[in-house]
């Protein structure tokens, strides 16, 4: 007994301490921090008692955490490990608060937390009144994870004997849960989700942190409160914490609510809830008078058992919620998660217990796999504890602790179990009686379509038994078709094949001929020949996961019988049977995979190649399509003929083409491969469609173009129907998809450049941006809008860049001229313009300057010349090749330089014209005795008057004598007394004459 209190007692202030090899321990507190130990629990009089100093706090709580001690927790939060100790003989409780560092970095976490979600209020200036601790064990013993809730914000700190505490994490859930409430139930109102009221107000463990029960409600819209369940994901103590709260995992708002009034607002918010297993999903909500079962199938369901009953607590055991109540004592409430029992009676009924010698099997994987299907048994028959502990016995684990390599233990009994029962033989057929093995069956009926209906059944049931013990999302990938395939979407083919073999059963009725006819191939194929009474439609619809191998050999059983000689009405009639064998069944399975999807969808993201079965049927599709084309669409000679065929090469043209989408979005993660598959994609669409538009049929070939994005043939269907309304419809609709771009690049490369230029306004921007890569036409379209400082940047681009045809570029530059004086520009970038436009035309003036015997010598066309560069220009003015050359054509090879940007090739080219100039002349035999009346002669001298005459600086002009005689071009002649004489005799008369 412990002391007398004046606050009153409670069971959450006492723990039964269980120790191995001991007798049972119990440790007590009274709500004033009184603490009372009992080592052994059988002698009452043997305890210690101790005080906590709490400073006049209330406790509330105390957590086993052994070996470790217990966790004492005050109503405001504080926390402190009591740990029991033998000191001598004596036994003492040892007192060590836990507090979170006080360190430099101290509160970094909150406050980038309250940087990035606003301010909050911090510890100091607010109670933290606490709502509930927990504790988690881990595999070694002497480590444990401590999970605290106070007010709205949860920590979790991890605890080793012997070693100081750690608070691994805390997150403020604050601001992420009202605006989760406020998203779910208010996002329509003009309320902001700062104004909710909102409390978390229990906790429970997760496989990963924990889940939480919140309460809220939106005192601007009304007085209801509403509950929702959030599962908070935590970090492990080698985790990075992230800087800001990590939000909710899952969010889930319940379906009940209460009116909410202040007074009655502790017994509102006094709700509680158990989660019996952290491996599952289903949980129990309650207050002391009502019991709310929510699972992820079932919704919620309220229990009317505890209506004149007080229920004084709850918990659980290995998986079983338990409550306590004052009239009904100890409640187990179990969750039937099963089939209607129209459903489960027929699989049932043939499901034969396995032998007990199964489940000790001499391999692992026989072990598990006999673990597996009994399990399932038990499921089906509504034992949930006994199957979720078989599961966890075959496959134990936490349901984080998936595989990420395929064909691992649990993939491989799973799709073995969904193999067995999609390809179960009728377990009441008699004769079956030689193939039945035991094992769980499928179908307990005769009829063939009952059976498959059946098998359905039995398929879906095992997808809700893998989700309800929690084996689901721990599914990886198998090896199918050479490659790995994520087993839920394995299991996602079994179901679609099923579908697929109950259609094709009821068109057997219609088209009985050819689909026995290949029912007969595929079981000859399979080197199986029917026994007894058993024939090879029994064989073939036994064997549901190979249905697939009927549709090629409907092709061959088609394509060997128009071989023969068929009139024109049986071939046509026989291709579209065909036809809509494949349409009808592919379509079926199609259409459950789009209706299921959210059914089998995991909830782990793979990155893994996903080809169906139906898209693995696409050569034979094509096959097919290209028989109708050539076969039938031929002797199609009335209107119904002609859309009756053309409808089905629709429908076999969607379902290629759809295929081809699946694969296409599961390769997100593999580029190459994706590229490759685009491609064939893309050749495959333009062929299929483009059979219907060389038909003419423009409304289908329309649908799928739209459909699949094939943008040419919804451009040569706009031009073959001559619809401009339709083509600018659709530059709108896939404006997104580059749609105008495309039509740009095909009236380019189709030459039609008028319809290119002549876009109305809304494509403008979209044709000024596709025309950057093309400036031949964008500066037509700049003209066109206006934009002529933009045309006189471009054209003077152009003719930069031209070097086959002079006149164009003197054209190119004459426009830019004119458009730049036509512009807006700013005057200095309008006077730059137009200056480099001169500078163009006056070097284009010394090429078409060339003498007519230079043109001739280089084979030049006055009227079609191509450009030459300045330096071109300077060596055929100053060549041998211009025999008749004077001192005017030497001068326009000097001001030629002027063009030239690099200053050593233009002195390099400097001193070759005028050494050119010297050799001209024979220097050698001069008259040195009239010098003056000599020189007059030289065409060195000429080029130097005419500059005189020019106004030109003759210092700047002329080369220095020495830098001249330095040329090796003029070593034969720079020994020469006359030429020395002459040339120095020159220089000096020409400096007095300047000076």
């Amino acid at each position: 007994m412990l002391p007398p209190s004046d606050l009153a007692h409670r069971a959450d202030l006492a723990c039964i301490l269980l120790r191995d090899g001991l007798a049972p321990a119990a440790l007590a507190v009274s709500p004033a921090g009184i603490l009372r130990y009992w080592p052994n629990i059988a002698h009452e009089g043997s305890s210690t008692d101790a005080l906590a100093d709490l400073q006049g706090e209330e406790c509330c709580s105390l957590t086993d955490l052994q070996p470790i001690g217990c966790v004492l927790a005050t109503t405001t939060s504080s926390l402190m490990l009591v740990t029991p100790t033998a000191v001598e003989g004596q036994t003492t409780l040892v007192f060590k608060p836990l507090r979170a560092p006080q360190g430099i970095l101290a509160g970094i976490g909150r406050r980038v937390s309250s940087f990035i979600f606003g301010a909050m209020p911090s510890q100091s200036s607010e109670v933290r009144h606490l709502v509930k601790v927990l504790a988690e064990p881990l595999e070694d013993e002497e480590e444990k994870y401590l999970y605290v809730l106070m007010r709205n914000s949860v920590q979790k700190w991890y605890l080793e004997d012997g070693s100081p505490e750690k608070l691994c994490c805390e997150y403020d859930l604050d601001r992420p849960m009202k605006e989760q409430f406020h998203s779910v139930l208010w996002d329509r109102e003009d309320t902001l989700p700062r104004l909710l009221k909102a409390w978390c107000i229990d906790m429970q463990l997760t496989t990963n942190g924990v889940t939480v029960l919140m309460a809220a409600l939106n005192p601007q819209v009304s007085q209801q409160l509403h509950f929702a369940l959030g599962t908070v994901d935590l970090c492990d103590p080698g985790s990075p914490a992230p800087a800001s709260p990590p939000g909710f995992s899952e969010f889930s708002v319940l379906r009940f609510s209460e009116q909410y009034t202040e007074k009655d607002e502790e017994a509102l918010l006094g709700y509680k809830f158990v989660l019996p297993s952290v491996n599952r999903k289903a949980s129990y909500v309650y207050n002391d008078t009502k019991v709310f079962c929510i699972s992820p199938g079932s919704g919620l369901e309220e229990l009317d058992v505890f209506k004149r009953d007080r229920i004084l607590g709850a918990g659980s055991y290995k998986g079983m919620p338990l409550f306590f109540s004052e009239f009904n004592g100890f409640v187990r409430v179990r969750s039937i998660h099963a089939p209607a029992q129209d459903v489960s009676h027929s699989v049932l009924a043939s499901l034969q217990e396995p032998e007990d010698a199964d489940l000790e099997s001499t391999t692992v994987e026989e072990s598990h796999y006999a673990r597996l299907r009994t399990a399932f048994i038990l499921f089906c028959k509504s034992e949930n504890l006994k199957s979720e502990a078989m599961v966890d016995e075959a496959f134990p684990g936490r349901s984080s602790e998936v595989s990420t390599e395929p064909d691992s233990a649990l993939d491989q009994c799973v799709c073995r179990l969904a193999r067995r029962l999609t390809d179960d033989v009728p377990v009441s057929d008699p004769r079956w009686v030689h193939s039945r093995g035991a094992g769980p069956g499928s179908s307990s009926s005769l009829l063939i379509h009952h059976q498959l209906e059946d098998k359905q059944q039995a398929h879906r049931l095992l997808v809700s038994f893998l989700k309800d013990v929690g084996l689901w999302n721990r599914l990886y990938a198998v090896t199918v078709r050479g490659s790995p395939l994520a087993t839920n979407l394995l299991l996602q083919e079994h179901a679609e094949k099923l579908v697929a073999a109950i259609h094709l059963h009821s068109l057997q009725v219609q088209y009985g001929g050819v689909v026995d006819d290949s029912i007969r191939r595929v079981i000859q194929g399979r080197q199986a020949s029917p026994s007894g009474s058993l024939t090879a439609v029994d064989h073939f619809y036994q064997q549901v996961s190979e249905i697939d191998a009927v549709f090629p050999a409907l092709v061959e059983e088609e394509e060997e019988a128009l071989q023969k000689e068929l009139s024109p009405k049986e071939a046509f009639e026989l291709i579209t049977l065909v036809n809509a064998v494949l349409v009808k069944v592919l379509q079926e399975a199609c259409l459950f995979r789009e209706k299921e999807q959210q059914f089998y969808e995991s909830d782990r993201e793979l990155s893994l190649e996903h080809c169906p079965w139906t898209s693995a049927l696409r050569d034979v599709l094509c096959k097919q399509h290209t028989l109708t084309v050539t076969n039938a669409v031929p002797l199609a000679g009335d209107a119904p003929s002609r859309g009756q065929v053309f409808q089905q090469l629709t429908d076999l043209t969607d379902l290629v083409l759809a295929g081809y989408k699946v694969h296409l979005d599961s390769l997100g993660h593999d580029f190459m491969a994706y590229e490759r598959l685009e491609l064939k994609f893309q050749q495959d669409r333009s062929r299929l469609i483009g059979s219907l538009v060389k038909a003419s049929q423009y409304e289908r070939a329309a649908a799928l173009a739209e459909k699949y994005f094939d943008f040419g043939s919804l451009v040569e269907i706009c031009e073959a129907t001559s619809n401009k309304d339709r083509l600018q419809s659709y530059m709108s609709q896939f404006a997104e998809q580059g749609f105008s771009e495309f039509v740009f690049k095909w009236q380019l490369d189709s030459g039609r450049r008028g319809d290119l230029l002549r876009q109305p306004p809304a494509q403008h921007r979209d044709l000024e941006r596709f025309l950057e890569g093309h400036d031949q036409l964008s500066w037509l379209h700049h003209i066109q809008t206006g934009q002529f400082g933009r045309a006189a940047q471009t054209l003077e681009r152009l003719g930069k860049r031209e070097e086959k045809f002079l006149a164009r570029k003197k054209t190119l530059f004459s426009l830019s001229k004119l458009a730049a004086l036509a512009s807006n520009d700013p005057p200095e970038v309008k006077e730059k313009r137009v200056k480099d436009a001169i500078k163009e035309h006056d070097l284009i003036m010394y090429q078409e300057s060339l003498p007519p015997a230079v043109m001739e010598a280089y084979c030049l066309d006055p009227d079609n010349m191509r450009v030459l560069s300045p330096e071109e220009l300077i060596e055929m003015y100053v060549s041998k090749d211009n025999v008749d050359a004077n001192e005017y054509d030497f001068m326009k090879a000097l001001e030629l330089l002027d063009f030239i940007p690099d200053s050593a090739t233009a002195h390099r080219l400097r001193m070759h014209v005028w050494c050119q100039a010297m050799l001209r002349d024979q220097w050698e035999d001069l008259d040195t005795d009239r010098p003056l009346e000599t020189m007059k002669e030289l065409l060195f001298f000429r080029i130097v008057e005419l500059a005189f005459s020019q106004n030109v600086d003759l210092k700047e002009f002329l080369p220095w004598v020495e830098d001249l005689l330095d040329m090796p071009e003029l070593s034969d002649v720079k020994g020469n007394p006359n030429v020395l004489f002459m040339l120095k005799a020159g220089y000096e008369h020409i400096e007095r004459l300047i000076a």
